[in-house]
């Protein structure tokens, strides 16, 4: 792959980023610490390796908040209720995910944007629940240019242990995700205690 980001330069950077998004084949946990590291050798500039990866990135996720926007969370609840069980998500998950996603818009789009593995898995909700398309962009852009900007600025300083930042980031981000549901679990509790307290 290195070889080809040289000769493709930041369009193969962006492409791979979009790529990502669609049919993750490689995270983009290895493509931009290793476009920042090449940035660092002086083949591309760091800061249009950013660009390019942001523009990958965000173009990447917007086919699959259509998809969910098109379907609709009733289309998508019919469709696991046929299907589910191969994926192990039955309709009632899905509702549960719609009301918490109501509640929890700009938490979980931009939240999600910072996490490995659920990058992409929250544009089909977003979409289902008809999240608003400006507040949405917004906050892609926002999370994805937090993520963008830390793996290729950290692969440039890193130099060739830039493969270092995709092994911590999953020892780091996963406890950090468990305790954010946690969180989040205990404040939903909470709160609906108070709801279900008599007046």
């Amino acid at each position: 792959m290195r070889e080809w980001l040289i000769g493709n330069g930041i369009w193969g950077v962006a492409l791979l980023m979009f790529l990502q998004n669609i049919v993750p084949v490689l995270p983009s946990e290895i493509i931009m610490p290793l476009a920042g590291f090449l940035a660092s050798l002086g083949y591309l500039d760091i800061n249009v390796v950013v660009l390019a990866g942001l523009l990958g990135s965000v173009l990447g996720h917007l086919p699959w908040y259509f998809v969910g926007f098109a379907l609709g969370e009733k289309r998508l609840e019919a469709i696991l209720a046929r299907h589910g069980r191969l994926l192990l998500i039955r309709p009632a998950h899905i509702h549960k995910a719609g009301v918490w996603f109501d509640r929890n818009t700009v938490k979980a789009v931009l939240l999600g944007r910072l996490v490995p593995g659920l990058r992409t898995c929250v544009n089909i909700p977003a979409g289902a629940t008809h999240m608003a398309f400006v507040p949405y962009l917004f906050y892609t852009l926002l999370g994805d240019a937090i993520w963008t900007a830390f793996l290729g600025y950290g692969g440039f300083l890193l130099g060739r242990d830039y493969a270092l930042i995709g092994r911590y980031l999953h020892m780091v981000m996963w406890p950090l995700l468990a305790l954010a549901c946690g969180f989040a679990a205990w404040h939903s509790f909470r709160r609906h205690s108070r709801d279900r307290r008599p007046a």
